[in-house]
């Protein structure tokens, strides 16, 4: 179970990604999104996610833009209360990438469980292409 919590948690975050064109809000209030910082090539934004799968897009907060991760790397710690830290790292990227906008998290959030900390990075591009 913590490893799903782990993998659906980071594919959230990483997969920091999209919006689909032409669409008018951000989807911040959707059932089961997540609302966390990046860095993407320099700039600050706020992607908000609400899928979970491997190349899940990211919606800019506040924009009509949306990131397409195209490969991804990190690392996902959990600490339990009192307990040890137990660290899990990750890779992935699609065929033949052609993204060329570098993104960076370092997210974490303490529940009563326990604390979960990501630090990931993310190639892809964002629609709607300029």
């Amino acid at each position: 179970m913590l490893r799903r919590l782990c993998v659906a948690l980071t594919l959230g975050i990483l997969t920091m990604a999209a919006l689909a064109q032409g669409a008018a809000a951000d989807p911040i209030n959707a059932k089961d999104s997540f609302v966390f910082p990046v860095t993407c090539d320099g700039q600050e934004v706020q992607f908000v996610v609400t899928g979970i799968g491997n190349f899940s897009p990211a919606h800019v907060v506040g924009s009509t833009a949306v990131f397409i991760p195209e490969a991804f790397a990190g690392t996902i710690e959990f600490t339990p209360p009192g307990g040890p830290t137990q660290t899990e790292t990750f890779a992935a990227s699609k065929p033949n990438p052609h993204g060329d906008v570098s993104c960076s998290a370092n997210v974490s959030e303490t529940t009563p469980e326990g604390t979960f900390r990501l630090v990931a990075t993310a190639t892809g591009f964002f629609t709607p292409a300029s």
